[in-house]
């Protein structure tokens, strides 16, 4: 089970609000307003799983300007797995990386039974979260601070794809431009955050930490190289979404690493990246080209 949680996803009744909406006037609760804020800038994302009325939901969410917080909300009367579970598919995001915070000890253990990998936590603890390990990355990226405009960007390209026959076609509307340059010392929090996932396309399972990354920057005089791959497209920007470290010596450039995010497979952006570190070793004029892969 992954340690570090993406999503938290909220109950609403007597979890992110103090009663229950349909009987009457609820408010919610001020540590809990604070703690979505916190975790927001942490890069971890919010959504509900709650049986209601979702008009009235939205509506008490928007006099509290928290609507724009939950991503792929799912406000129904169906079972809370199933909601978590659609949250998890909408969100391209693993059960172990989600955690579900509810009030009732009967919901949590139905969620328990049916979902495994999923983080269950009591109501009551709701202004403590900040300081779970689970809530808490190593590195806070400039990736972080916008993750959830990131993401509700991919919501709106998933929308917008509906619309055309054939994948080809609307990945040509998207206008996508990647950009592959040197790794500068801002970089090194995302580069890390490429590195420790491991559902990333990794090909050799290479892990650097903060210190040696560092060091690398301040010794430019030896053979390896690291580059990093930005790409956006008409939706916005997907900032940083690959990492790739080649070794050159003499007539030989080794590929020793790739890591590309998840976000991004399927679009083609990984055989992107490879042609184009492929396309520079030819034109630097390397006889031998090779790549470093695991085994697996």
């Amino acid at each position: 089970m992954s340690s570090l949680k993406k999503c938290l996803v909220w109950d609403l009744d007597n979890t992110l609000w103090d009663s229950v909406c349909l009987e009457g006037s609820v408010k919610v609760k001020s540590e809990v307003i604070e703690t979505i804020k916190k975790l927001d800038s942490r890069g971890i994302l919010h959504s509900i799983a709650s049986r209601g009325d979702r008009d009235l939901a939205f509506s008490i969410l928007e006099e509290n300007n928290l609507q724009d917080f939950f991503l792929v909300p799912q406000i129904n009367w169906l079972p809370k797995s199933q909601s978590i579970s659609k949250i998890s598919s909408g969100l391209n995001l693993s059960l172990d990386t989600i955690a579900f915070i509810d009030d009732d000890k009967f919901e949590r253990e139905q969620v328990i039974f049916m979902l495994p990998d999923v983080l269950t936590i009591e109501a009551e603890s709701a202004g403590y979260l900040p300081e779970y390990s689970e809530f808490s990355p190593l590195e806070n990226t400039k990736e972080a601070h916008i993750r959830r405009s990131l993401y509700q960007a991919e919501l709106n390209r998933k929308s917008a794809e509906q619309n055309y026959m054939s994948r080809k076609d609307f990945l040509i509307l998207c206008g996508m431009k990647l950009k592959i340059r040197a790794m500068n010392g801002n970089d090194i929090p995302r580069v890390l955050e490429l590195m420790t996932r491991t559902h990333q396309l990794n090909t050799t399972g290479l892990i650097m930490n903060k210190n040696e990354l560092t060091n690398f920057l301040v010794n430019t005089s030896g053979d390896l190289n690291i580059m990093v791959a930005e790409l956006e497209d008409i939706f916005g920007s997907y900032g940083i979404i690959g990492v790739a470290m080649y070794e050159s010596k003499k007539q030989m450039w080794r590929l020793k690493y790739l890591a590309i995010s998840c976000r991004v497979m399927g679009r083609g952006i990984e055989k992107a990246i490879l042609i184009k570190l492929v396309q520079t070793a030819v034109k630097e004029k390397f006889i031998k080209i090779e790549a470093e892969l695991l085994n697996i």
